[in-house]
């Protein structure tokens, strides 16, 4: 029964969210350039390359997956810390660059701020970490970022709670791939990348995936209390893409009321097997 309503749950939502959140003219993507449709999908490009560059940026959502727990970095103090050392509760982890002109600093100020309203308890249910994607950084850069953006969160957060970490291009590269980021360096201190906070938990199973620049508190609440029960979870966003449809023509997605149809379809055949299995495991039992 539980593995007949994963399925039914994720079609429905998909299909409750695309009508409501996007059925109406002035819906997402419509008159919106190539580059500010990237960013509203997740992925920025601090050096303002063209669309061509990107082809090797995004985002594989990889639930269930395990990090590397291995891998080894430095924290802000220059310390060596293994992601297995760490993870010993669910973890918010926010890929990144501290060099970054553009959106990382978003990501970090908002971030911040989302934490002081999540209903939980920094260092008891939670850890959070920055991770500097560009091998250049070093515990130096991470402190600066530390000290800017750490004072922003607005209640008491244990100070080795949230760590900002650097790392070699090999163990750098261990964890965004184990993860499906995939970013690509276009300048000596430049990326495109995607904006996205990965959720762990405490044994490093990837269990959802936030997209930013701006994070909500109570979605972060959500994705920790999913990490505590270790449950991977598809995100609203991948549903929400069933309603789309790419037009290579303007580089932008157009929404496809034929799409929907074949969703709400989809769904109405998962209830009606979930309710023709439950009938016949019902029967069996008196025969």
């Amino acid at each position: 029964m539980r593995s007949t309503w994963s399925i039914i749950l994720p079609l429905f939502m998909a299909a409750v969210l695309c009508g409501p959140l996007y059925g109406h003219e002035d819906h997402e993507g419509a008159g919106i350039s190539p580059g500010m449709q990237e960013k509203r999908s997740g992925v920025v490009g601090d050096t303002g390359g063209a669309p061509a560059d990107r082809k090797d940026v995004g985002m594989d959502e990889k639930l269930g997956a395990k990090i590397p727990g291995e891998a080894v970095f430095l924290d802000e103090n220059g310390r060596k810390l293994t992601l297995a050392s760490y993870l010993d509760k669910p973890t918010l982890v926010l890929p990144l660059y501290y060099t970054c002109p553009q959106t990382c600093g978003l990501m970090l100020g908002h971030l911040a701020t989302a934490l002081g309203d999540v209903p939980l308890v920094p260092g008891r249910d939670f850890r959070v970490l920055a991770l500097s994607i560009d091998e250049q950084d070093d515990p130096a850069s991470a402190t600066r970022a530390k000290t800017n953006y750490f004072k922003l969160v607005r209640k008491e957060f244990p100070e080795g709670d949230w760590r900002f970490l650097t790392g070699d291009a090999a163990n750098i590269r261990a964890f965004t791939d184990a993860i499906g980021f995939r970013f690509k360096k276009t300048g000596t201190r430049d990326f495109i990348h995607p904006n996205v906070l990965i959720v762990l938990a405490h044994d490093g199973t990837v269990i959802r995936y936030l997209y930013g620049p701006t994070f909500l508190p109570f979605d972060i609440g959500m994705a920790i209390t999913e990490a505590e029960k270790g449950t991977p979870s598809l995100s609203v966003r991948k549903l929400v893409s069933l309603c789309f449809q790419y037009e290579p023509e303007n580089g932008t997605y157009k929404f496809s009321a034929i799409r929907i149809v074949i969703t709400v379809m989809l769904a109405f055949l998962a209830i009606i097997m979930y309710l023709l299995l439950r009938k016949n495991s019902a029967r069996r039992p008196a025969a």
